[in-house]
């Protein structure tokens, strides 16, 4: 009887354990879906069908999160990107904006820090999917230009100039910031063995210099400010994504033409021994034609395992597992988007891979997440420790489990974002055009009215076997 009423009380403690766990997640308001699956994992179904382009039944597979859920914002931008692909503006439209204040109200709320130190004690005794998912740079650019297109199409310039100049603000800012709010712990771990162990993305970054600059956003500015009439903040904007891409022929004309257009000679100079003269082009009964063309489905994190020492007292050296986040490599070249016109063809070319941008962001939080990580299996280890001291060896089996079972990657990224976007722009004499658009192994036939002196907008999405397309006239 005696022994009993003891087994009874370990397994008490047994439970409170649990009950504190499961505590700590609900009050970084994490569904316990999250606890044990990935978000990647999560939105397996959701990627699978917007690959074969029912974007509608993607849209029904994704998780329904309500407001102060560590996922809720990216819950949002998956669902508004899927209805902007659906061609829905203003549902798209009202997501976005739910997003953006969400965002808007957790920086108003950014010194104080009770909540967040809540969230981070969570995570040290789950994993980082207990800390409310902070979207990156590039992935808030990306949302207020789906924003300023949604505007566009609805008819709304000056909206559509209001979120451009948003997802410039956003990376003036992440350009000043510098990524230099890592988290960094005191704990130190053999950065040899994690280079030995974790697979290199350097493929996938290639020779981007940042994971937060987007030149296709700065070049979408760059129309946008030329259609209103604002010259000189397109020339900013277009050299701004030409620093970026210097090898788009697109960009390198945008500047030569600009430049040429508001007198700056020095510029002019310098730019025309860095890419040649610009193409002269007749100036009467034309209009411009831009393409934004975007191709198939950024790559999901992967969760992997390795296996790394850490100084767990003094110079005693312990090897620990550790799940953490990684891209892997992915040399998939897409070919560039074609257009034919009275036999003659034109190239797109490459403005942003946001593989890359999304394998550099990860790349550079690496370190912090490595720390966070160590904190968390060093604190786990200890309260195993404590409770096998309390209950025994059912007690170490149980504790074991729930930190095995509990030790997931974050991998949350916004993942319905496109791989890659092309540009292409083209002078057109006026009247109707016959085009025929070829993307992904997809073609299209394309009517567009071109009118004098005025910029004809055509938006491409090309993923899942399906090519759709808008016109908008700037």
């Amino acid at each position: 009887m005696i022994d009993l009423v003891v087994m009874l009380k370990r397994l008490f403690r047994i439970s409170l354990f649990f009950i504190v766990g499961l505590a700590f997640s609900s009050c970084s308001s994490m569904q316990f879906q999250d606890l044990f699956s990935g978000y990647a994992q999560q939105m397996k179904e959701v990627r699978q069908a917007q690959k074969t382009g029912d974007f509608t039944k993607a849209q029904a597979l994704i998780t329904n999160r309500q407001k102060g859920d560590n996922n809720y914002a990216l819950s949002m931008l998956e669902r508004a990107r899927l209805q902007y692909l659906l061609n829905d503006w203003q549902k798209s439209q009202h997501d976005f904006s739910l997003v953006y204040k969400t965002l808007e109200e957790e920086r108003a709320k950014a010194k104080i820090q009770l909540s967040k130190g809540l969230k981070q004690v969570g995570a040290v005794f789950s994993n980082d999917n207990a800390i409310a998912y902070e979207i990156p740079a590039y992935e808030q650019s990306m949302m207020h230009s789906y924003q300023a297109l949604n505007y566009l199409n609805l008819g709304d310039l000056q909206g559509a100039l209001v979120e451009i100049r948003r997802a410039n603000l956003v990376q003036e800012q992440a350009l000043r910031a510098n990524q230099n709010s890592i988290d960094e712990a005191e704990l130190d771990f053999n950065h040899i063995a994690l280079q030995n162990t974790y697979p290199s993305m350097d493929l996938m970054i290639g020779d981007l210099k940042n994971g937060f600059q987007n030149a296709y956003t700065f070049y979408l500015s760059g129309i946008m400010y030329e259609a209103a009439g604002q010259a000189n903040d397109a020339y900013i904007d277009y050299k701004k994504a030409l620093e970026i891409y210097p090898n788009n022929l697109y960009l390198q004309q945008d500047v030569l033409r600009l430049a040429t257009k508001l007198g700056m000679v020095d510029d002019l100079e310098h730019f025309t021994k860095l890419y040649g003269q610009l193409k002269e082009t007749e100036t009467k009964d034309i209009g411009q034609v831009v393409f934004l063309i975007e191709q198939g489905i950024i790559n999901a994190k992967d969760d992997l395992s390795v296996h790394l020492p850490i100084f767990y007292y003094y110079d005693d050296a312990r090897y620990f597992n550790f799940s953490l986040p990684v891209y892997r490599d992915d040399t998939y070249d897409f070919q560039q988007a074609k257009l034919t016109l009275n036999h003659i063809e034109y190239q797109a070319q490459e403005i942003v891979k946001f593989q890359s941008l999304a394998s550099k962001h990860l790349s550079d939080m690496l370190p912090g997440l490595v720390a966070r990580q160590a904190v968390r299996v060093i604190a786990k280890e200890q309260l195993r420790k404590q409770i096998s001291k309390d209950g025994g060896d059912i007690a170490n089996i149980i504790a074991n489990l729930y930190n095995i079972a509990s030790e997931q990657a974050d991998t949350r990224s916004w993942l319905t974002l496109p791989n890659n976007m092309q540009i292409m722009r083209l002078t057109l004499a006026t009247g109707k055009q016959d085009l025929s658009l070829t993307v992904s192994g997809q073609t299209q036939e394309i009517n567009i009215e071109v009118n004098k002196n005025r910029l004809t907008l055509v938006n491409v999405s090309a993923v899942g076997g399906v090519l759709n397309y808008h016109i908008n006239e700037l």
